[in-house]
């Protein structure tokens, strides 16, 4: 269906920041996003001349109304004969066209979007299972807000449940839940048309139910890890450290990565993502250097977890914790020894041979560095003995 709330040339059609000549090669390419373009106040007066010459029918679709998004591509008008392209876009100046291009692409993207959404959900999303709307007027803006405000609030209270474990960024991904307050900020001060808002305002409502849905999803599976089926001290090691939001499978044989060097094997590797958070382990008829081997190796596993919450706490491109550290020339400026640092901290250990077995990266860290292992667990909540 023409105008899906993501795709990016619908958005483009109706921002009046965007620049004339690429508002043209859009209307090249989709004329089905034509009557965009012609309410685009943006829109050059030649560019209107030409779409209403290749598509006269365009000028009279509503963008609003239903029936512009039951029609399938290029309709309005049969694509009749004239000029093979729009003609080319005239040089904008002064403090006119500096305006148009500051300050305004927020609304604009939210009344397109908005304009979609009027047709493209029948019902309204309400907590605990929607409102059971018949159609695009089933509820009102401040009907939408008050389900947006209830999803946020448990979602809070959720999250809220993560308070102090080390892996909390990455589980409740609290960037795209800002993003959502700021879209619903930005959304309460616009002056559109109250049907436009309340389209829109449900389509954040549908967002703010999923992203509280996810964590609660987390949430559960994450009760039903608490407990050491296997009996085993790296299980424990994990749910101590996660508290049941990170697993832990005896695979690493077929879910890593292969060695590059065949003297050596892969003990362990990570999956890292907010639905799974796995620390992957040879079986243990497998591991070299028994018990003590599989612990090393464990907590380097969960080093790399943790050093994975610098990217999804840190925002503008700066540098996180861990990233803070190896730029100042600990760890050889490394990751897996940083990891390799964590867990001879954590275990007291001073060599990485465990037996028959050598782990790791070889490089033993310092007693300095270890001091700053201990220092960055507790900034970010990991757990370190003593």
């Amino acid at each position: 269906m023409t105008g899906a709330p993501d795709d990016p040339e619908l958005i483009a059609a109706g921002n009046p920041a965007t620049p004339p000549q690429q508002l043209a090669d859009i209307a090249t390419r989709r004329h089905d996003l034509h009557a965009f373009i012609l309410a685009n106040p943006s829109t050059y007066p030649r560019l209107r001349q030409w779409i209403a010459e290749v598509n006269p029918g365009s000028a009279q679709t509503q963008i609003t109304a239903p029936s512009a998004f039951g029609l399938p591509p290029h309709a309005g008008a049969p694509h009749r004969s004239g000029p093979a392209a729009p003609p080319v876009a005239p040089r904008r100046t002064g403090l006119g066209w500096i305006f148009a291009g500051c300050g305004c692409v927020t609304l604009v993207a939210v009344i397109v979007i908005a304009a979609v959404a009027i047709t493209g959900l029948a019902t309204s999303v309400a907590a605990g299972g929607g409102s059971g709307g018949t159609g695009p007027t089933a509820s009102t803006f401040e009907d939408q807000l008050a389900v947006i405000r209830t999803e946020s609030a448990e979602y809070e209270r959720l999250a809220a449940q993560l308070d102090g474990n080390p892996v909390a960024p990455l589980v409740t991904q609290p960037a795209r839940f800002q993003r959502l307050q700021a879209d619903v900020g930005a959304l309460e001060a616009s002056t559109a048309l109250e049907t436009v808002r309340a389209a829109q305002a449900r389509l954040l409502a549908e967002r703010a139910a999923q992203y509280r849905s996810d964590l609660q999803g987390r949430i559960t599976a994450a009760e039903g890890r608490r407990a050491n089926a296997s009996g085993t001290d790296e299980e424990q090691l994990v749910d101590s450290a996660g508290n049941g939001f990170i697993d832990i499978q005896w695979n690493a044989d077929s879910k890593c990565s292969a060695s590059k060097n065949p003297e050596r094997t892969t003990a362990g590797c990570v999956t890292n993502t907010p639905e799974q958070l796995i620390v992957h382990v040879l079986p243990r008829e497998h591991r070299l250097g028994g018990g003590e081997a599989a612990r090393l190796t464990t907590l380097h596993e969960l080093a790399h977890l943790y050093q994975s919450i610098d990217a999804a706490t840190t925002a503008g491109g700066e540098d996180g914790p861990a990233m803070k550290l190896k730029n100042a020339g600990l760890f050889q400026g490394s990751s897996e020894v940083m990891s390799d640092c964590y867990a001879l901290s954590y275990l007291g250990l001073q060599s990485l041979t465990v037996g028959d077995a050598t782990l790791g990266y070889g490089y033993v860290c310092t007693d300095a560095e270890r001091q700053a292992i201990r220092d960055w667990a507790k900034e970010i909540h990991a757990p370190m003995p003593g």
